[in-house]
């Protein structure tokens, strides 16, 4: 049974008052879900369906193409989709889309093309019978430079709101575009929630994890909020010689996020720290007899690269603490607006001289002859640092790598109170969650959120732990691949080719 359908009657604003085209003919039954969609998504519950929240499925149903037709020439294609929106969309843009025009490497398999989509024009479209797909026929001056190609309707709805005029009131639209490259983490990272002395630590199993992309996503997205997790069981390192001591550490985060980051001069990509090694010789940090208030890492490097940092237990078992930037600022915020205005706004310097390491990038303590390879850092920055929307993005505390800073004469004593207080309220009990941190296991930070401090190792424990970063663009990327590869395993109408080489605000969408 074909009919029409009979929710197109958008197409009667075609501009110039001209008769519009009628809409491609469909069957019965894809019409009559149009007019239902909205209801099936209304009634759609928490339950599951094959691991897939009924919800999505709804989401998808809506998706699909009810009704579609050339207009302008064919220079533009009006679709309506199932759930009720419609939208134009530039010809040109449809067949620039397409991944045909891209090799196996996903690049453009041609330049040439670029100056070619504006000429084509839409003969025909059809939607498929179950609306998952489009059939655009491009015409190009001469039936010998015609195409057929295939579309997916949930890659065109997903941009629809971006590239596409709206054609009703049910069909939203971002007017200005997109303003940066986003991430498929941002609508985690607005809803965060703040923790403190009683925080349940998300805790996995590094072997299981290893095997399981589902909850190496579910990690990554706990590294969002609540910004700290635990994973045991990653592995047992061949020897404590800092050549060796973080292998195991240094293979897990390869394989579930990526390499780790190289360090300016030393050999490694982990740094190791022995209790009983002349500590008090490679720095402050480095000394477990000195005192280590609550602080982030990196505060001395300008924007703060190391976003994940991992910390690996290579040999004994401690106590330790961390504490939630988030919570924190939230409650200066409350409290006192005064100090997070100050807090969020002079710029205070961070820097020092790095010396811990030789040339050959060992550590200098165990290559007594070596020639020093020292260099400088520095980073200027507010302590609570805001993105544009007014949320806290990034805590960058180190007290004991504070500079010498240059805050202005008229704020200066209100300043340092603000920051005295500040410094004294991370060390809060309140605010601190303390936890067990078993041998051959990993403490992960969100690094821009979570402060740690030094550990409590008991009593004749030989203690080396093991500590590396990833940046935030590589563990961002890395969720988005995994969540991709998460689409496809759940969706077999959509695969690589459409979920990649697109904007993450698109991409949320079809990955949701």
């Amino acid at each position: 049974q074909v009919g029409w359908c009979t929710c197109c009657s958008y197409v009667s604003s075609t501009p110039g008052g001209a008769t519009p085209p009628r809409p491609t003919m469909i069957p019965g039954s894809v019409a009559a879900r149009c007019a239902l969609v909205s209801g099936t998504a209304l009634a759609a519950t928490r339950r599951l369906s094959n691991g897939i929240p009924l919800s999505a499925l709804a989401a998808r149903r809506g998706m699909k193409i009810a009704c579609a037709t050339p207009v302008n020439d064919g220079k533009q294609v009006d679709i309506q989709f199932a759930d009720n929106t419609a939208y134009r969309f530039h010809t040109a843009w449809i067949k620039d889309a397409h991944p045909n025009l891209t090799g196996s490497d996903y690049y453009r398999k041609s330049a040439k093309t670029l100056f070619e989509t504006d000429q084509f024009s839409a003969d025909r479209v059809q939607p498929s019978e179950d609306g998952s797909q489009l059939e655009v026929h491009f015409k190009n001056c001469s039936r010998h430079n015609a195409v057929t190609e295939q579309y997916v309707s949930s890659f065109l709805h997903a941009f629809a709101p971006y590239v596409a005029q709206p054609l009703n009131s049910d069909s939203p639209a971002e007017q200005t575009g997109l303003s940066c490259t986003g991430s498929l983490l941002e609508t985690i990272y607005k809803k965060r929630t703040p923790w403190s002395s009683d925080l349940k630590m998300p805790t996995f199993d590094g072997q299981e994890m290893l095997n399981d992309e589902d909850m190496q996503i579910e990690f990554l997205e706990r590294m969002m909020d609540p910004g700290v997790a635990l994973i045991k069981n990653i592995g047992v390192p061949e020897s404590m010689d800092h050549a060796k001591a973080g292998l195991p550490m240094e293979e897990f985060v390869g394989k579930i996020i990526g390499r780790l980051n190289q360090h300016p001069v030393r050999a490694t990509r982990f740094g190791v720290i022995h209790t009983q090694a002349r500590g008090e010789q490679a720095g402050a940090d480095y000394d477990h007899a000195n005192p280590l208030s609550m602080h982030t890492d990196h505060s001395v490097y300008h924007g703060t690269p190391g976003y994940l940092q991992f910390m690996y237990q290579a040999q004994g078992s401690v106590t330790s603490k961390v504490c939630d930037g988030l919570a924190l600022a939230n409650y200066v915020r409350k409290k006192r607006p005064d100090d997070y205005q100050l807090l969020t706004s002079v710029q205070v310097t961070h820097s020092s001289r790095n010396c811990i390491y030789a040339k050959n990038g060992a550590y200098r303590r165990d290559e007594a002859d070596s020639e020093g390879a020292s260099f400088e850092l520095v980073h200027t920055h507010p302590v609570l640092q805001l993105d544009a929307d007014g949320h806290l993005e990034k805590v960058v505390q180190s007290e004991t790598k504070r500079g010498v800073s240059a805050v202005p004469f008229d704020v200066y004593e209100e300043y340092m109170a603000a920051y005295k207080r500040w410094t004294a309220l991370v060390e809060e009990p309140r605010f601190k969650c303390t936890f067990e941190w078993p041998e051959h296991s990993v403490i992960v930070m969100n690094n821009w959120r979570v402060l740690h401090g030094r550990a409590t190792v008991p009593p004749n424990t030989q203690r080396v732990m093991v500590f590396g970063y990833v940046m935030k663009t590589i563990y961002e990327n890395r969720h988005r691949l995994l969540k991709q590869r998460q689409a496809e395993r759940n969706n077999s109408g959509i695969n690589d080719k459409w979920l990649t080489r697109i904007p993450n605000q698109v991409l949320s969408s079809l990955v949701q």
